[in-house]
């Protein structure tokens, strides 16, 4: 059963781009703020549900929204969901929380967001139980009793690329570690345990720094340790850094390490089938951005008087020199993102590019 939406509000004070995005797609203007805009979802007997995103430009994150749009717009979906896309900047908790409140006073049926930090949403969570609305964390995790999770299994993501530098290292142990972006919850759960691993198996970490989950960073960061620590004997950077790691030592002039990434772009299964067979091995290990497709999935069986888990927690997908040839696109540019589709889901890769707005 619907509830009624109330009269939608705008995100008045925000310094935020906002895109309400029904199936048919999304735009980069304001919020619609009459009752008649906000009550047509009412007319046609769909479920609202609001969907916040805080840091817009990534290709992984822009795959994960066309992915849920597309889903909406699938025929099993179509007749039941309108998306209101909300989109806030710089990963800012404080931004996401506010609007989260926004989209509970535009009477939305449920929250799914992907979390800027593991606590930062919780007046607007605590404000949606009061009303009866569910919230679903869809991408990373989040600390609290009154959020379902939909999430890729981020922490095992971290170990399982250290298990497999620890395999592939030769005789010269010592490694550079690149973690993500500081801060961001999958980030700070995850890079603790995958040191912990690291330096159990054996390895050394003798140089640190941040890839920021950006390609042009990773390669940055790894020139500049190559710099003064040219005897690196893997490399492992999390979520990021399977074209720019390699592309640095090649400019170095060093012969190549096995190598651990995964932002899941083309690049870095093309730069495996490429560089393979020059001595690059690689992992790279990344969460399908189709988990927010996963997320509006849950959150209509929720909806129709289902019953969901509480926390979900996915495996991740691994591309290495055995199925690289698999994934690597030829005719897509190196930061085009991979995992457009969910096992289940079955969304095909022409479907879900009407709604991609990354290279």
């Amino acid at each position: 059963m619907h509830r009624t939406p109330r009269a939608t509000s705008t995100l008045t004070g925000l310094t935020a781009l906002v895109c309400i995005a029904a199936v048919t797609g999304c735009s980069s203007a304001p919020a619609p703020s009459t009752p008649a805009a906000a009550s047509g979802s009412a007319a046609a007997g769909k479920f609202v549900i609001g969907f916040e995103q805080p840091l817009g430009g990534q290709a992984w994150r822009e795959m994960g929204l066309a992915s849920l749009q597309a889903l909406a717009a699938s025929p099993a979906y179509k007749d039941k969901v309108e998306l209101k896309i909300v989109r806030t900047n710089d990963n800012d908790a404080a931004q996401q929380n506010a609007a989260m409140q926004n989209l509970i006073a535009d009477g939305v049926d449920l929250i799914l967001f992907d979390p800027a930090s593991s606590s930062g949403a919780d007046a607007a969570i605590t404000q949606a139980a009061a009303q009866g609305i569910p919230v679903i964390a869809n991408g990373g995790p989040y600390d609290g009793d009154d959020v379902y999770i939909v999430s890729t299994d981020w922490a095992n993501a971290g170990t399982i690329g250290a298990d497999w530098l620890l395999e592939n290292l030769g005789e010269n142990k010592n490694v550079a570690v690149l973690e993500g972006l500081a801060g961001v919850p999958l980030n700070e759960g995850s890079m603790p345990g995958v040191i912990e691993r690291l330096e159990a198996g054996g390895a050394t970490v003798v140089a640190q720094d941040t890839n920021g989950w950006n390609e042009a960073t990773a390669q940055e960061a790894m020139s500049n340790i190559l710099r003064s620590n040219p005897d690196i004997g893997g490399v492992y950077s999390f979520l990021t850094g399977g074209q720019g790691v390699p592309e640095a030592f090649s400019a170095a002039g060093l012969p190549f390490v096995p190598v651990v990434g995964g932002s899941g772009y083309n690049g870095e299964a093309c730069e495996l089938v490429e560089s393979g067979p020059k001595g690059l091995s690689g992992d790279m290990v990344f969460g399908q951005p189709a988990i927010y497709a996963k997320g509006l999935e849950q959150a209509v069986k929720l909806l129709e008087g289902g019953t969901i888990e509480k926390a979900q927690y996915f495996p991740p997908l691994e591309i290495t020199n055995d199925n690289a040839a698999d994934y690597c696109l030829a005719d897509k540019p190196a930061n085009f993102q991979l995992g457009y589709d969910f096992p289940g889901l079955d969304l095909s890769l022409d479907e879900v590019l009407k709604y991609y707005s990354g290279s």
